[in-house]
Parts: structure tokens; sequence; C-alpha cells
């Protein structure tokens, strides 16, 4: 089938509606007090940055147009390896905790590096969830490159919406290019898994670019290209 015939069969409205309710309610939940904050500053004074306020609006428009929509789920949370999948959030905590994250907080660097890849596992999920998952499935049978630019650049417009400015990245245009090649490694991890937790995983190695980040990603090579292969036994 043709590129063209395959974007004639993708029902767009029912994609625009899932992405413009998206659209709408980030913008909406940032204009909202940070909930997370505002909850974590009852049990503790340490600052942390974290906004889950269009995380949870990506979750749960996703949960709503699976129930919904006519879309029937298949990438769910642990995916066709359930023992597997847990592997890869236990890499990023065991790596990141292992090196540590350097704070002006006064915390133990380890126990740092573990809250902060909990806090970022968690966000990931609801992102996930959305756009490895929702989003990837309501293109049906499209080909996996049209489903990792589509997602990939539908992805980067709704940072639009949460970053004040692009200058880390160097621009909005190298963050756009940045989505889409990493939106190709997370369809390619849920085609292959179908598991949101491993694309949520993959999404939170890049806390930092350091060593620990090196050994999350050859472990999720390597994960990925032996996901099926079990070990035989010899008698």
């Amino acid at each position: 089938m043709t590129v063209p015939e395959q974007l004639k069969k993708i029902n767009w409205l029912r994609i625009l509606m899932f992405y413009g309710t998206i659209l709408g309610g980030t913008y909406f939940a940032r204009k909202l007090p940070n909930v997370l904050n505002l909850l974590l500053t009852r049990i503790t004074d340490i600052p942390f940055t974290f906004n889950y306020n269009h995380g949870i609006v990506t979750l749960v428009t996703a949960l709503l147009f699976y129930k919904f929509s006519g879309v029937k789920q298949e990438i769910t949370l642990l995916g066709n390896h359930k023992i597997k999948s847990l592997l890869f959030p236990f890499i990023v905590l065991l790596c990141y905790a292992g090196f540590g994250i350097n704070n002006t907080n006064g915390i133990n660097s380890h126990l740092w590096a573990l809250l902060i890849c909990s806090f970022a596992l968690i966000y990931n999920l609801m992102e996930e969830y959305a756009w490895r998952g929702y989003l990837i499935e309501s293109l049906g049978n499209t080909h996996y490159v049209l489903k990792s630019l589509i997602s990939g650049i539908f992805w980067a417009i709704w940072h639009l919406l949460i970053f004040n400015n692009f200058d880390q990245y160097g621009g909005f245009w190298i963050f756009l290019a940045f989505c889409i090649v990493f939106a190709f490694i997370l369809t390619f991890a849920v085609w292959r898994t179908q598991s949101i937790l491993v694309a949520a995983s993959i999404h939170a190695f890049i806390i930092q670019t350091n060593m620990a980040a090196v050994i999350c990603i050859v472990a999720f090579i390597l994960l990925l290209l032996t996901w099926n292969k079990t070990l035989k036994r010899t008698t």
C-alpha cells in the first residue's frame, strides 16, 4: 500500500479530536497551580520542579479515548513479556542510583537520583500512554515510519504549550528533529514489546547524559534485540 493510500485510511477526525483535547487540556492545565508541588509542600521543603498537570491531561485523555473511541488497546502497561518489561525501569533506577545525581538540597546523591528517576518514570508513563499508546494504535496498520513521524511531530508541537523556549536544545527546529528521531526509537520499542512501561523507561533514561545513560541505552538495545528469544535448555 502506498503512503497516500495509508494516509487516506487514517481516521483523521478521531485523531484530531484526540490531539485537540490534549492541546486544549494542556493549555488550561498549565494555567492551574502545580498540583504535585502543592501536595509535596505539605510533606517536604525540597523544591521539586516536576509539573504533572499536563501529564495527567495526556493520560486521562488517552484512557477516555481508549474507552469510547473504538480503538482496541493492545499496547498495555507491561506488554507481551511482563518480567522483561519490568527490567527496563529497574535498569534506569539501578544505573542512576548507582552513579548518583548531585544536588544543592543536601540530599545523598544516590537517594536523590532514585527520587528524580522515580518522578520522571511516573510522568513519562502518563505521556507515553498518549503518544506511543493511543496515538500509535489509532493510526492502525500505517507503516512504522509514518507512525514515528506523526507521533514525533505531534509530540514536539505539544511541547510549545509547556516550554517557555527551546534555547537549551538550540531552538524549536532542533527540538522537533530530536522528537522525531526519538519517536522512531520509542515506536520501535512499543512495536517490539507492546509495553508502555518500556517506552516510559527509555524516555526517562535521558535525565542526564553521563555513563549511567550509556549503560542504560546499551542494556535497552540488548533487551529489545533479544526480546522474543528464550534461553534453550540443554539436556
